[in-house]
């Protein structure tokens, strides 16, 4: 279930990136984003770039509904209440349930071109639907410490700190 609910949707909701960039005409800070922070990460101590992810995501997480349960959930891992799988879990299922369709929620109120953008959604989906469930074996096979899970984990990255730029600058 995991896998699915990360390929079908959490996953796709990084295309709105995009998607925002287009409206917004700020491209090129996007592409700055996605260029520069997965080339750092990949040769970052593990450590660090562990620190640096779960910083992110807190700052992410603060602009939800209801932040007091994805940071609930980062408390209770590091805590040692539940184990990495089991807070994993939990975040997917948060990300599923809430994030991800208050992002699109976000999205779409601030687009022209709402049907453009659902279907290039829904086609990223389908690609996603094929490529992730290899990306995340690959991620969980090298416990998240080889080049390739920490430039995954820093694209996820890029979308946190793209998002925050747009928030920051069109607030």
């Amino acid at each position: 279930m995991i896998s699915f609910l990360l390929s079908l949707v959490v996953i796709p909701h990084g295309i709105t990136d995009i998607l925002l960039s287009y409206e917004t005409n700020s491209y090129h800070i996007m592409s700055y984003f996605y260029g520069f922070i997965p080339l750092l990460c990949i040769f970052m101590n593990h450590f660090i770039y562990k620190l640096i992810f779960i910083s992110s995501s807190i700052i992410h997480f603060r602009h939800e509904l209801s932040p007091v349960v994805p940071y609930y959930i980062i408390v209770n891992y590091f805590v040692g209440d539940v184990d990495y799988n089991e807070s994993l879990y939990y975040m997917i299922v948060y990300l599923s349930a809430i994030h991800v369709p208050h992002h699109y929620h976000n999205i779409f109120m601030s687009t022209n071109y709402i049907y453009e953008h659902i279907t290039i959604i829904l086609l990223f989906t389908g690609v996603s639907y094929k490529v992730s469930p290899l990306l995340i074996d690959w991620v969980n096979i090298h416990n998240g410490q080889d080049k390739l899970s920490k430039f995954l984990g820093a694209i996820i990255m890029s979308h946190i700190y793209f998002n925050e730029y747009h928030y920051l600058i069109h607030t």
